[in-house]
């Protein structure tokens, strides 16, 4: 361990560390609500953040910027556990979907097949202090491509079972009944200049907002920001009718599961179009999907 690795991790400790210690709580507890990880989730997320600012890649890592991308990875895996713990259903976490035109990569589905999901949970996890010669980077930063991928998930993928079957009559009516059920969680550091936040939860609110209106089923969103004595803190979630804090939402996909269940706790099979109208050769890939015990 070189001396600058030493020196944050007595500060702060490693982050992969950290990570397997939350994983392995929310695990073995059956930990159900965001709540109850997020003071970990935060300490993660400043931990990480602590090695980026001082450009130091921490032991055991290789590569300091894909481990702060894998951050993404590690809040999918985490949403994925907390429905599992809610639903006592098998939730999948990164696991390839055909849609209509191309096959998603969806961070968190249900139940976990490559074909016809019935819940599709898109999660993001934006902003990032500044370090080296790079200013901090916002929530709302790259956004418009973001946008635009959700809102083409969401559509391809519901347009699957259709097909050649392109009339829709209605798009709100059509939308709000076919499958998959299409959710989006949001998670975010918020920028602080001086004291003041720079970035406003209210704009990740209504840029939600405006998803639901026209593609989305429902959004969560989780904001933290710098404090003033250190680490992290939440920032609180404006009210809107339905944009709603992450518990709430996960509880909201949970029911949904719980209702789409038969009389004996199985999920209904999948709805294969007899042909479909593009070939993704999703079928012939032999890689396994990750999946939780």
């Amino acid at each position: 361990m070189t001396q600058d690795q030493a020196a944050i991790e007595s500060e702060v400790g490693n982050p992969s560390d950290r990570w397997e210690v939350l994983k392995d709580r929310v695990q073995a507890e059956a930990v159900q609500k965001f709540a109850a990880a997020q003071a970990e989730w935060l300490g993660l997320m400043w931990c990480l953040d602590a090695y980026r600012a001082a450009d130091v890649v921490p032991r055991g890592s290789d590569d300091l910027a894909a481990l702060n991308r894998n951050k993404g990875n590690w809040f999918s895996e985490l949403v994925a556990l907390l429905l599992q713990n809610q639903t006592s259903q098998e939730i999948g976490s990164r696991t390839k979907v055909q849609g209509f035109s191309q096959v998603h990569q969806v961070d968190v589905a249900w139940p976990v097949r490559r074909v016809d999901p019935l819940i599709c949970v898109e999660t993001k996890v934006t902003g990032g202090p500044p370090y080296g010669d790079r200013p901090p980077r916002g929530a709302l930063s790259d956004w418009t491509n973001r946008r635009k991928e959700l809102k083409f998930a969401a559509t391809d993928l519901k347009l699957f079972r259709r097909q050649q079957e392109t009339t829709i009559e209605h798009w709100d009516v059509w939308r709000a009944t076919a499958p998959p059920r299409c959710y989006f969680i949001w998670a975010a550091r918020l920028r602080t200049e001086a004291g003041k936040t720079r970035d406003k939860i209210e704009s990740m609110a209504n840029e939600a907002q405006s998803l639901i209106n026209t593609y989305l089923e429902g959004a969560g969103i989780f904001g933290w920001k710098a404090s003033a004595n250190g680490g992290y803190e939440p920032v609180p979630l404006p009210s809107l009718a339905r944009v709603t804090s992450l518990d709430d939402v996960l509880y909201r996909i949970a029911t949904e599961i719980r209702q789409m269940l038969d009389s004996s706790g199985l999920a209904p099979d999948p709805v294969v179009p007899s042909k479909l109208a593009v070939d993704t050769g999703l079928e012939a890939e032999d890689e396994e999907e990750p999946k939780f015990p």
